[in-house]
């Protein structure tokens, strides 16, 4: 064969090739976005409220705040098995902030903010992809929030992390004299080596640290193995690995209903709804577990309001039991890019 035979051979090779990895990453991409997890049978979930107040007592003088730190678009196949890869979902950065007569301000969790790396906001859960397409922006900062609910940010003197992922981190450094309280088996699982969706950088500079101990914990309503933080029944924090190895839940006992705030357990009211699985989960099975401990708490003590990670609820839902601290959707949001992949020369991304 001919030289010039020779070199259309491998041209033609060389475009077959090239096709065939297309054809192969969007066939990936497209399994990773549709494909569902397989059924699981129901967990049995004893119908028994253990050391649990019947009929319900909620602690006088405890107040509960909602407020919003960030603004997220994500694809839905990032959120939630079976979603599009091309649909966009709109979540919330939500952070709970407790008044308690006796201990200060609590923070469940501490948000998103301007120093959060923005490539660490989301953990990688599809393949092939160097970072996800996410689109971040910043809302009013944390400590201005408070002081416009009439929350002083000095009195934040507890800081409750129901897991140390970025998107949970983000005001972990700006309240110096709060305790932390966190899982040791989530710290370790953090700073074991540089995972995605985690911030390693910020865990270092806190030395206050407070873990959860569940070896001296009970069973407390549904949840098996349950600690009181502070003994008088205000604030339970229940075992919830599944998420991550060391996610908590946590029980608040308001004076009108009890507010489960369930984290990454439960990210989204339509998950809660419809027991659809999230991404990007350490252990499903876990994970399976103790999101029907939360159902069935809710479904035994009614009224419950059950709070998920990245949505607020309505003013109605709230009940009164919440104060609501919704801001409109930013126009603008910035959208950072990981460096481009070899591929897009001759495919372009599907968002």
């Amino acid at each position: 064969m001919s030289a010039r035979g020779w070199q259309q051979r491998g041209w033609n090779l060389d475009q077959r090739v090239r096709a065939s990895c297309c054809a192969g990453l969007l066939l990936a991409l497209c399994s990773a976005a549709a494909c569902e997890p397989p059924p699981r049978r129901l967990p049995y979930i004893p119908p028994t409220l253990h050391n649990w107040p019947q009929p319900y007592r909620g602690v006088p003088g405890l107040h509960a705040h909602a407020f919003v730190t960030a603004h997220l678009e994500v694809p839905e196949a990032l959120v939630v098995h079976g979603g599009h890869i091309t649909r966009s979902r709109a979540l919330a950065a939500v952070v709970l902030a407790l008044q308690h007569p006796r201990e200060g301000v609590i923070l469940l969790d501490s948000g998103v903010s301007e120093a959060t790396p923005q490539e660490r906001i989301w953990p990688q859960v599809l393949p092939l992809l160097e970072a996800p397409p996410i689109r971040v922006s910043v809302a009013e900062p944390l400590l201005q929030q408070l002081q416009k609910a009439g929350i002083r940010p000095q009195a934040v003197r507890w800081i409750v992390q129901t897991n140390l992922r970025a998107v949970r981190t983000g005001y972990l450094t700006s309240f110096p004299q709060a305790r932390v309280v966190a899982s040791r088996a989530e710290f370790d699982f953090a700073l074991q080596r540089e995972r995605p969706g985690y911030a390693a950088e910020v865990l270092r500079q806190v030395t206050n640290w407070q873990w959860v101990d569940f070896s001296a914990g009970k069973p407390v309503a549904t949840f098996p193995m349950a600690i009181d933080l502070f003994g008088d029944g205000s604030l339970i924090l229940a075992e919830a690995r599944g998420p991550t190895p060391g996610t908590l839940a946590a029980l608040v006992r308001l004076p009108r209903q009890p507010a489960v705030w369930a984290g990454d357990v439960v990210p989204l009211f339509s998950i809660f709804r419809t027991a659809a699985e999230p991404r990007g989960l350490w252990s499903a099975d876990e994970w399976w577990l103790r999101f029907w401990q939360i159902k069935r708490f809710s479904d035994l003590v009614e009224p419950s309001l059950v709070l998920p990670a990245f949505e607020l609820p309505s003013t109605e839902s709230a009940g009164g039991t919440l104060r609501v601290h919704a801001l409109p959707a930013p126009a603008t949001v910035t959208a950072p890019r990981s460096t481009p992949q070899p591929w897009e020369r001759f495919l372009p991304r599907p968002w």
